[in-house]
């Protein structure tokens, strides 16, 4: 991994390769604190650095967190700020709302809440006027684009069902890491994909593809990620996933499920039930696939949805296996019309 500034810009880079993945992370079972990786320490370091500049709204101190008793061990907090200093949530009425540049969106992100861009240099170097090629695998280059707007000579389009679909002459995506000024926990960033794509809160293939990767470079084994559509409580319709760090297990971690078919299971016993699949057995455009076809089918069906991604023991396996990977969990829900609070 490396860290790249390019002179000019006010973005840093986080350049990395497969090689940076980790594919297993130690079960919650062993009782020792989770470790971090590069990537780990890089984002903890400059959200550290965030928070002590001030670019949050409120801290994190007061969030109070306790274990429901019970055999299924839920984990419950109490966070007053995020309900009262947050940014008002965007009026929604359908899971295909379109873009609307003129109403809040992250490009209008401050550079002091960037963390940084992330770039797959095993995909190759950054081409087609792209601020600047990529360094060294794991890197994170200070600086990157000055004037997001000019990496698209035009926005690539997402059809009805989130399949992506390229304008000639389209600058390679932007994918940004930022902080979440309203945070939930520690760590708490928002991971945007083609940030300056102009895509509506749809789940694309690339989208998945960059989440998994995302939570690939992680090492502590409380990483998640989730994704909210339109109408599942999403405040923002700008293609977005939130991240955070939790310091608990949860029963999502080691639950079994049971199987459906291929690489589709499901999950019953829990208050939400759904889908899930795992990154172990496939690879990660695999995975990838397995979602989008689920979530373009619920989009399609204009049917309100969340997407939930964490570190956990293989399907099958006992709680304190060693063989742990991600596990992806996709369930509809009742749609929720109007702006919540």
């Amino acid at each position: 991994m490396s860290i790249v500034q390019d002179s000019g810009s006010e973005v840093a880079r986080y350049d990395y390769t497969e090689d940076d993945f980790v594919l297993h992370t130690a079960p919650w079972a062993d009782g020792q604190p989770s470790q971090l990786s590069p990537f780990d320490k890089e984002l903890h370091k400059r959200w550290d650095a965030a928070m002590a500049a001030g670019a949050f709204r409120y801290g994190i101190d007061h969030i109070l967190t306790r274990i429901i008793p019970g055999s299924k061990g839920y984990v419950g907090q109490l966070n007053t700020l995020r309900a009262t200093e947050r940014r008002k949530p965007q009026e929604i009425s359908s899971v295909s709302q379109p873009f609307n540049p003129k109403a809040f969106n992250f490009t209008w992100i401050k550079p002091g809440e960037v963390i940084f861009d992330l770039h797959n240099t095993t995909d190759g170097p950054l081409k087609n006027g792209d601020a600047s090629a990529a360094g060294e695998a794991g890197h994170v280059s200070d600086g990157a684009v000055t004037n997001g707007h000019a990496q698209t000579t035009e926005a690539a389009q997402v059809s009805a069902n989130g399949v992506e679909h390229s304008a000639e002459g389209k600058k390679s995506a932007v994918h940004r890491l930022v902080i979440n000024v309203s945070p939930m926990e520690y760590g708490h960033c928002l991971l945007v994909p083609d940030v300056f794509g102009e895509r509506p809160q749809v789940l694309t293939l690339t989208a998945l593809k960059v989440a998994i990767e995302t939570l690939l470079l992680c090492k502590h084994r409380g990483a998640r990620l989730g994704f909210n559509s339109l109408c599942a409580l999403s405040s923002v319709n700008h293609q977005h996933f939130h991240m955070y760090y939790f310091t608990y297990e949860q029963i999502v971690d080691h639950y079994p499920v049971d199987h459906l078919a291929g690489d589709y299971y499901e999950f019953t016993s829990l208050p939400c039930p759904g889908f899930v699949m795992q990154l172990h057995g496939t690879t990660v455009e695999g995975l990838a696939r397995s979602a989008h076809k689920i979530s373009s089918y619920l989009h399609e069906n204009d049917i309100a949805h969340n997407l939930f991604m964490c570190r956990g023991v293989a399907f099958g396996e006992k709680r304190d296996s060693t063989l742990t990977t991600i596990r992806l969990f996709i369930w509809p829900r009742k749609k929720f019309i109007g702006r919540f609070v």
